[in-house]
């Protein structure tokens, strides 16, 4: 039988550390800045370090994941590791990633050559290459929490799931995630190419604030505009606490590079810019797509695709682009 765990964390957009845009929500009542799960995808040397805090500091009881394994033993190898987080706008808890492949310390480990963790603990390692994190808008699997009788054996209030009840709902969905897993098949990355000559024009614009507008409202937030104030953004959306300040630049066409004037690249740059959103819609006139890149300690991600990064090439101002 396929070695499952499930280990309950905070919820994040990358897990690759701490950034004024990537705030890590939930996960117990420590400093955010102080959980270690905020590392749990970020690339070490090949590898990925992952943490999860047992029920009152206590070990991972590895022998639960495999009868065969001893309570001598140190560590198990061959592990799916699946990652689940609470949403913490609708509630719920959802899978988020996981690691294939996985080796389960019994006992937190520690190693201060891995800088790229800040010399955190670690109780599950993985090679990169087996570790799957799952963008916001693909977390679509719900994780059944036991809140009563009918759904005893699921998950309760540790952090750690072993899944090992005899009750055949569990069973089934144990099954079910790893057919899941087995199956899942990263979205198309959008190939995007350089071009430095996209003029952005009126209707262009209007229709790229346009849809910016209805997405931001569609998740509940109130808009004002604010383009004819020079502020270096376009649109100023709130909800409860939260602010955005948004740029929107709209293309006609499915490549992504545009122009940002001297003073939009200056707010960009701004240390206190973890509320900034610079907001690329494509294809503006026909379907529109927009692309939402935030900051994340210097490097500013698509929010949509974690793995598309902004580059740069300062001239007077900024040329903003995708790289293939």
């Amino acid at each position: 039988m396929q070695k499952i765990l499930f280990a309950n964390i905070g919820w994040m957009k990358r897990y690759r550390g701490h950034s004024n845009s990537d705030r890590i929500k939930g996960g117990g009542s420590y400093n955010p800045d102080d959980k270690h799960e905020a590392f749990n995808f970020q690339d070490a040397d090949g590898h990925c370090y992952g943490y999860v805090q047992p029920t009152k500091w206590s070990e991972i009881k590895i022998e639960r994941i495999d009868s065969s394994c001893l309570k001598s033993d140190d560590y198990l190898d061959d592990v799916i590791v699946v990652w689940t987080a609470t949403n913490p706008i609708e509630g719920g808890t959802y899978i988020v990633g996981w690691y294939k492949h996985a080796r389960v310390y019994r006992t937190f480990q520690h190693d201060t050559k891995l800088k790229e963790r800040n010399g955190y603990d670690y109780n599950i390692e993985a090679l990169s290459s087996d570790c799957t994190l799952l963008m916001e808008k693909e977390r679509t699997m719900q994780v059944p929490r036991a809140t009563n009788a009918l759904k005893k054996g699921f998950m309760g209030q540790s952090n750690i799931w072993y899944a090992d009840s005899a009750n055949e709902k569990v069973a089934n969905f144990r099954l079910s995630v790893i057919h899941y897993i087995d199956n899942y098949v990263k979205p198309e990355r959008r190939k995007t190419k350089p071009n430095i000559d996209v003029d952005a024009k009126v209707a262009v614009e209007k229709a790229a604030v346009s849809a910016v507008t209805s997405y931001y409202k569609g998740l509940g937030y109130k808009i004002h505009s604010v383009e004819s104030e020079n502020k270096g953004w376009d649109l100023e959306a709130y909800k409860g606490k939260a602010i955005l300040r948004i740029e929107v630049k709209g293309l006609a066409g499915s490549q992504i590079s545009v122009r940002l004037s001297k003073n939009e690249y200056s707010k960009m740059k701004e240390t206190d810019n973890g509320c900034y959103r610079l907001c690329v819609v494509t294809e503006a006139l026909k379907s529109p797509e927009i692309w939402t890149f935030a900051n994340d300690n210097g490097i500013w991600v698509c929010e949509e695709d974690n793995d598309i990064e902004l580059s740069f090439d300062e001239q007077i101002a900024a040329i903003a682009y995708v790289e293939k």
